[in-house]
Parts: C-alpha cells; sequence; structure tokens
C-alpha cells in the first residue's frame, strides 16, 4: 500500500491497481537511407517522380560539409530534398503518428503520401507533426522533406561568424501514441512543465502542468497519476487526479503542489535528480500513456558586486561556449559526439557552459544536468535584425521554442537573445536612419524579453555585447535584460591586455546595477603555429597562452564578475574566413578533432580539484631548432599544475623542482639532436601526478659544415616555427645570415596594415595548399639567401605565395583588421640564380601564376669546394624581389 492524494484526498491504495499499459508508446528513429538531391524539383514529392539518381544519406546530413571548406568562395544555400519510403506495421493501428526532427535548417515543408504536412521555420530547435491521417498502415509511405538554408531576412540569423550548414542535421523519428496522450503540440515540448518556485536547504515546492490530449470522438475520463522519485530511485509520493477530457480538447492539467522535506540539492558537485513518472490510465485502470521526466532542486541568483550563488553560497562560473561541430562533418554529428563534448567540459574542471549561437542537441542539456554543468542557451539572432514584423514574430518563435522544449533543465539558468547586435550597424553614417534603427533593435528586445519573462520568470534573460559601450547605450539594451553579457577582445581584436582589467572596471562603475558575465573572450591559435616572440594576431600556442593566463587572472579577482565563458570549446567553422586556417574560427581550446591545445591545460591546472600536471604543447611532435650551445637548443616549455611542487627530467636527466604561479611555469629544456621524453611529476604530501612528452627534434648546427646536416626549413619574414603534422617537417624562423651558417641578406619582412597595426602574417587564404602558414609570411626586396652547407647533392626547395590581392576583398567583422592596406607596386618580376646559375629568370608571378596561390619551385645543385649554397635574387628595373620560405634538403 502507498499513499496517495485522489483529487485532493488521502487515500491508500495497491500498488498492483494499475493494468498493464495497452496502448505502449513506441518511438523509433528513422535516419537511415533517405534519398538526396540538390536539385529543387516541386515533382519531388510525387510518389511517380524518379529518385534513382540521388544519392543516398544518412540523418544527421549536411550539403555543406565540402562546399563550405574548399577553395572556392560561398556556400550553396538554397532548396534540397530528402525522400524515401517508411514502411509502417501494425504498430500504429489504434495510434496517433508524430514525425519528430530534432532540427533542420531552415526551413522545411513536409509531404507524406504526396498530401502537404506543414512547415517549420528556424534551423535550431525540435518541431513535431502529427502525420495519422495521412499514414497507411502496413504498407510503405513516401516522405519526402524540402530542407532550404537560402538567406532569408525574415529568418534569423542574418549573418554570423560560424557557417550557416544546411540539412537535417539532427534525427528523425516516429513516435506511435495513444489517442489520449500527453500533447507534443505546445512548441514540440514534452507537454510537462516542472517549476520549482521555492528551494531552500529544509523544503522544497514542486508544481507541474501539463498538457493532455484527447483525439477520440469522444468525451472521455481518465485518471492521471505521478510518482515522484528521488535521486535513488525511491518513490517518495504518488499522486493521483481524475480529469475529463471533451473530444479534441486539449486540457491544461496542474496537479496540487508537492512538497519535498531536507531536499537532496542540485549543484556541480552533486548534480541530484529527482523523476516525476506520469501515467494516463482509462476506466478500467490500464495504462494508456506513460512519460518520465527528470528535474532538480536548485535556487541561484546573479547579485551586482558578489557574483552569482546556487544554493545560497558564492559560486564562480568558468566554462566555455560551443559550437556543434566537428571536422569534416559541419554540424551533423552522432550522439556519441556531443556526449564527449561534454564529457571534455567536465574533466576541464569547468562549471558553465554558454550554448551558442543557437539551441543543440537534447544531448547537451541532458548531459550538463545529470553531470553537473550550469547552462545558458540562445535563439540565433546575431549581429543584426530585419526591421519589420516578419523578423520578429520568427524570432518570437524561436524564443518560445527554445523556452517550451528546454524548460524542466535543472542545469539551466539564463535564457539569451541578440549577440553582438550593435556590431556593425548598416546606418551608422546617417544620424536619423542610425536613431530609427537603434529604436527598432529596442523594440524587439523588449518584446522578446517580455516573452521569455511571462513563459519563465525565474530564469534570468541576458544579452551578449560586444565592446563598444557606446553603440548599446545608444540602442538602450543594456537595461532590457536581467543580466549583462560582455564579449570582449582586448589583446586580440585590439588594444592591450589590460584594456580587458580596465574596461570590466569601468562597466561595473558606469552599470552599477548590471549583473555581469563574461559570455566570450579568447585568441586564435593554430597549435601548428609557436613562437618565443608572440604577438597579437600571429596565431601562435605561445600568444594564446598569454592571453588567457591574463584574462583568467583578471576574471578570478573580481567578485562583480558572475562567471566567464571561453570562446570557444573548439574550433569551428566560419566560412568567410581565411588566415592560418580557412575558414575555420581557431579560438577554439581544443581544435575541430578535439585535440586539445596548451590553454585547455591552463583551465584544468586552475579548475580541476584532483592532482594534475600536463606537458604543454604535447601535439608539437616534430621540433627544429638552432644549436644555443654545443649539441643542444634550449627552447621554453609551459608547464601545467595545480600541486605546489614539479620536479622535470630530460631523457632521464634531472633539471629541477619548479613551483606554478597561477597553474603554469615555463621551464628551458635543453634538446637533443633526436628522440627526447620529457618527464613532470608533480608532488604534495604523498600525492603524485605524472605526464610525458616524447619529441623528436632536429638540431640545426650553429656552423653547418661542422655537423651532419640533412635538411634545413625555414620561414622568410617570420618569427614563428610551423609544424607539418602531415610531413612530420618542422619550419623556422629566419635569422639574418653569419658565416658558417645560413640566413638572409637584405630585405624587409612583409607587414599587412589594418587599422589595429600591421600583421605578423597575411591573413589571406592561400590557393593550392593547407599549409598556408608558410606562405603567409615574406622578405620583400631579399637580396640572397646562403646556406654554408658541406659539399654534397641538394635539393633547394622554393616556396612563394603572392601577398597582394588581385581584388580587394570585403572587410568582414572577425577578420583581423577589417580591411587591410598594401604597398603601392606593380613590379615583381626578378631572377634567382644558385650559386651563379638562374633557374628562374624574369619570374613574374602575379602574372604568370597570380595572387594569393601557393607555388613550389625545386631544383638540384651539386655543392663542391665549401662553397656552400648561394641564392641571389635580382629584381628588373625599380621592382622587388621575395621569397616567403626556402627548404634545402642534402641527397646524398
Amino acid at each position: 500500500m502507498i499513499l496517495m492524494f485522489l483529487n485532493g484526498m488521502i487515500c491508500f491504495t495497491p500498488l498492483f491497481a494499475q493494468q498493464k499499459n495497452q496502448f505502449q508508446a513506441i518511438n523509433y528513429t528513422i535516419n537511415e537511407a533517405w534519398k538526396f538531391s540538390k536539385e529543387d524539383s516541386q515533382e519531388s514529392y510525387k510518389a511517380s517522380f524518379s529518385d534513382k539518381n540521388w544519392s543516398t544519406v544518412s540523418i544527421p546530413h549536411t550539403w555543406n560539409d565540402e562546399d563550405a571548406v574548399d577553395e572556392t568562395p560561398n556556400f550553396y544555400r538554397g532548396a534540397c530534398w530528402y525522400r524515401r519510403n517508411v514502411f509502417i506495421g501494425n504498430e500504429a493501428n489504434g495510434k496517433n503518428i508524430l514525425i519528430n526532427f530534432e532540427g533542420a535548417n531552415q526551413v522545411v515543408d513536409l509531404y507524406v503520401n504526396e498530401k502537404w504536412i506543414g512547415k517549420h521555420i528556424g534551423g535550431y530547435t525540435a518541431f513535431t507533426f502529427d502525420i495519422t491521417k495521412c499514414i497507411q498502415v502496413g504498407q510503405s509511405n513516401l516522405v519526402a522533406i524540402k530542407v532550404d538554408n537560402s538567406y532569408n531576412e525574415n529568418i534569423p540569423p542574418l549573418t554570423a561568424d560560424f557557417t550557416f550548414f544546411g540539412g537535417i542535421n539532427r534525427p528523425i523519428s516516429l513516435s506511435f501514441v495513444s489517442p489520449i496522450h500527453i500533447s507534443k503540440d505546445d512548441y514540440a515540448s514534452s507537454g510537462v512543465y516542472i517549476k520549482t518556485p521555492k528551494v531552500s536547504h529544509k523544503e522544497a515546492i514542486v508544481e507541474v502542468k501539463m498538457l493532455i490530449k484527447n483525439t477520440l470522438v469522444e468525451r472521455k475520463t481518465i485518471r492521471v497519476v505521478q510518482k515522484y522519485f528521488d535521486p535513488r530511485g525511491k518513490l517518495i509520493q504518488f499522486i493521483t487526479n481524475k480529469l475529463q477530457l471533451n473530444s479534441g480538447q486539449t486540457a491544461t492539467f496542474e496537479a496540487k503542489p508537492i512538497q519535498i522535506q531536507n531536499p537532496e540539492l542540485w549543484s556541480p558537485d552533486t548534480p541530484n535528480l529527482y523523476r516525476l513518472v506520469t501515467s494516463l490510465l482509462d476506466s478500467k485502470n490500464q495504462i494508456i500513456e506513460e512519460t518520465e521526466s527528470t528535474f532538480g532542486l536548485r535556487w541561484f541568483e546573479f547579485t551586482v558586486d558578489t557574483g552569482f550563488y546556487l544554493n545560497g553560497k558564492r559560486l564562480k562560473l568558468i566554462g566555455v561556449n560551443r559550437h556543434e561541430v566537428y571536422e569534416g562533418l559541419g554540424n551533423a554529428l552522432r550522439d556519441e559526439m556531443h556526449v564527449r563534448d561534454i564529457n571534455l567540459i567536465k574533466e576541464m574542471g569547468c562549471n558553465f557552459l554558454r550554448i551558442s549561437h543557437y539551441p543543440q542537441d537534447q544531448y547537451i542539456l541532458n548531459l550538463c544536468d545529470k553531470l553537473g554543468i550550469i547552462t545558458m542557451i540562445e535563439i540565433p539572432i546575431v549581429n543584426a535584425i530585419t526591421e519589420n514584423d516578419a523578423f520578429l514574430n520568427n524570432s518570437l518563435q524561436m524564443a518560445e521554442e527554445m523556452v517550451k522544449q528546454n524548460f524542466n533543465h535543472p542545469s539551466l539558468v539564463i535564457w539569451a537573445y541578440m549577440n553582438e547586435i550593435m556590431l556593425r550597424p548598416p546606418f551608422k553614417k546617417d544620424p536619423v536612419r542610425h536613431a530609427a534603427y537603434c529604436k527598432e533593435v529596442n523594440r524587439q528586445a523588449k518584446a522578446i524579453e517580455k516573452l521569455i519573462r511571462d513563459l519563465d520568470p525565474n530564469r534570468y534573460t541576458l544579452i551578449p555585447c560586444h565592446g563598444s559601450m557606446e553603440s548599446y547605450k545608444e540602442a538602450g539594451l543594456y537595461e532590457i535584460p536581467k543580466i549583462v553579457g560582455l564579449n570582449l577582445y582586448q589583446g586580440w581584436y585590439s588594444g592591450i591586455f589590460s584594456g580587458f582589467d580596465n574596461y570590466l572596471d569601468d562597466f561595473h562603475k558606469q552599470f552599477p546595477k548590471s549583473p555581469l558575465i563574461i559570455t566570450e573572450y579568447g585568441a586564435d591559435v593554430d597549435s601548428r603555429l609557436h613562437s618565443y616572440l608572440p604577438e597579437r594576431f600571429d596565431y601562435t600556442v605561445e600568444y594564446g597562452n598569454m592571453y588567457h593566463e591574463h584574462y583568467l587572472k583578471a576574471i578570478q579577482e573580481r567578485d562583480f564578475v558572475s562567471g566567464a565563458a571561453i570562446w570557444n570549446l573548439n574550433d569551428f567553422y566560419s566560412e568567410d574566413r581565411a588566415a592560418a586556417v580557412p575558414h575555420v574560427n581557431n579560438k577554439g581550446i581544443t581544435g575541430l578533432n578535439r585535440e586539445k591545445k596548451d590553454t585547455y591545460l591552463l583551465y584544468q591546472a586552475n579548475l580541476l580539484k584532483k592532482p594534475f600536471v600536463a606537458i604543454g604543447s604535447a601535439t608539437w611532435s616534430s621540433r627544429a631548432g638552432v644549436e644555443t650551445q654545443s649539441g643542444i637548443c634550449s627552447q621554453s616549455i609551459a608547464i601545467y599544475s595545480n600541486l605546489p611542487k614539479v620536479e622535470i627530467t630530460l631523457n632521464a636527466t634531472f633539471l629541477g623542482s619548479f613551483i606554478p604561479e597561477n597553474g603554469v611555469f615555463n621551464v628551458l629544456v635543453p634538446f637533443v639532436n633526436g628522440p627526447n621524453i620529457l618527464k613532470a611529476v608533480a608532488k604534495n604530501e604523498g600525492i603524485e601526478a605524472v605526464d610525458f612528452y616524447k619529441t623528436n627534434f632536429q638540431l640545426i648546427p650553429k656552423k653547418l659544415q661542422e655537423a651532419n646536416f640533412t635538411s634545413l626549413n625555414v620561414m622568410l619574414g617570420s618569427n614563428r616555427y610551423f609544424e607539418d603534422k602531415v610531413a612530420e617537417v618542422c619550419w623556422i624562423p629566419e635569422q639574418p645570415y653569419s658565416t658558417g651558417n645560413w640566413g638572409y641578406i637584405g630585405g624587409k619582412p612583409f607587414k599587412t596594415k589594418t587599422r589595429f597595426g600591421e600583421l605578423p602574417a597575411s591573413e589571406l587564404d592561400i590557393l593550392n595548399t593547407t599549409q598556408d602558414p608558410i606562405f603567409q609570411t615574406q622578405r620583400n626586396g631579399i637580396e640572397t639567401f646562403k646556406a654554408d652547407v658541406p659539399d654534397g647533392q641538394y635539393e633547394i626547395y622554393f616556396y612563394w605565395a603572392h601577398l597582394i590581392p588581385a581584388l580587394q576583398k570585403e572587410a568582414l567583422a572577425y577578420n583581423l583588421g577589417n580591411t587591410s592596406t598594401y604597398e603601392n607596386a606593380t613590379n615583381y618580376v626578378f631572377d634567382v640564380a644558385v650559386n651563379g646559375n638562374i633557374v628562374l629568370q624574369n619570374f613574374d608571378i602575379p602574372s604568370q601564376i597570380g595572387a594569393e596561390r601557393a607555388i613550389i619551385k625545386s631544383t638540384q645543385i651539386n655543392v663542391n669546394e665549401g662553397k656552400g649554397i648561394t641564392i641571389k635574387f635580382d629584381a628588373n628595373k625599380d621592382g622587388k624581389t621575395y621569397l616567403n620560405a626556402v627548404r634545402i634538403v642534402k641527397i646524398n
């Protein structure tokens, strides 16, 4: 016997009173064997239409996984079709049939057996159609889906720094439910809404509202049974109520609130989840529908001066943003890949995730609930709005879908919208027009804010704003949401690191009533690039390390900063970008393939509670450098640890004990030629953590003729090292020539000038290569390159790319300088001679080959009598010479 509340009365009922489920709900995916075509034929939904020449794909799928990352500008945005025959068996008898889409970008038209079912607008939220009336049970049924990712001024996002992959990028499933069921019609929500209006250490109040639908032609009376289970699975409350449903009615059912004494609270350390099992019983006491919901009990607050509080305790939120993409797959990820990402966040020691810039796969929030990661989520209004009600109405629909589909997640504390909406106002030069645009942005923001607060008054709201404080003041946006988010990049896009600290302090002073979160910060890092003279825009691991070390310290020092989210967990696709890795934003602390960068290790050292030590640049497996002392090259390596002392050995030789500061220290490592093994052992009161790093080091001798020379790989005009991971070759920075050694004579490094200063490397997409950094620096006006190598036979490789584009490219808000200027020179014709023999004459790259294109030319030479290699560059009158990189390899 168990306690039951029956229409507000307490009674006892035996557990066996409920009979076996007569209408067992069935749900399964239909992701396989879809026919696909980019041809937008208006006959594609018809059975008579032939799809024999269509390709066969599986869901998740995107049609932009290749063209969004190739060397041809732009990617296909338009309508495509999916279709397949789906056999529906006897499992459908007497049931309603729903087809569920977890996401498809961005407009979907659904046809079943040649009948148009409906349309959905928006690429990042779920939607469901009831297809019962169109299904033929016991037969195959033709399902045809038109998906269109064309630009549409009325559908956000309009523009953004990420690729708008088209396709059905999340699973499709069929559900077979009782004619009386918990409705999924309310914006594809679960139909069950759980509120916890009062939570304390002593008591929690739980309120449940659900939508129950009767599709039968007659009126029905049912019983609604609610069973509550604690985090260990123990039944703690059992409530039953009667409900009368008219034919075709969807009733809003609200049970009497329950009280839970001494609740087991949800938090990052103890992510306790309660369960609610809801059963619908017919007049014969048979279960006709049963569904399970999870929820957590917690309370939280964002304060102006002391940050975020969870369950009465102050908690600094440190975490990441996340884009739903993976290397080679676009945004069509398998479920286990979402799981991997959330595990990466937890293993880093983070407690916060900004799901940006759009709602993502259902696995994300489910796992955050389970693992204890506090989250915020947003709709994809990015950079700009369209000034009409059609755009606003679509935005409101997306907001309602977002809130209702994710309502029950205890990990979720913030709803957000309008990311960097004032980044590039379209009418800035026209004061009157600009004022009207700001007014409309404000109007739409207030409408979205009101809707979200009406739907969920208990959570917080947020607008993520970039660093132009005056722009958001003009639009009056800071006062609308409950919290302000700041996307700040001082020391990357502009300014210096300390500008971040100053901005935070100034903002807090100007807006003393606004709680704030750092919703973005980061620097682009290509893990193949390194420098011991790091500088802004160089994409090196070392500059990224400096950036994050400064920002993390500044964030932790300021109590009024509620939290911060790194931009980004992972590198992600952005088709318009160029630079070191074209079409990719490299601000991730892991790569597109989730390879960990040093910055990931920095946060582990500062956030993890378990003993931790890691050697930085662990992916740099092929190193090289010039001899600094006899037989060695000393290079600095970052070591990360949360323990007070770390012992370092190289090739079993003890290098010393070191004390980390803010989780990191740098050690000068004397590498020898060939294999090297570095070991780090962190110790504290019997606790030990160990890490190893193996690398193959190419030692470049000071005097080339005194050693067993093999090869030399030099990037001209550069302070950077570059690892070609495919060829296992390390390219090293240039140096001036000195007798007995190697280097350049004459010229100066090529520099692109921008409004933020000079770039250390070109940001152009170099065609016909994946090794862009080799070609993105050069020495202009070079006269000679000399290498005093031993006698023998050599292959010399010359690397060129003309770094002045033939056409001025459109300025992009997210490219490093927005606009670039180049020297006004048109004569780049020159000769190249090796040891007095001309190998290239009147070499005119812009005319003969073209700009922004990788060129590799090679020649062989015999070196005799200790003369070494001398490469001379002679320009035509008033012309210029240049060289991007040179590789010299001893053949025998």
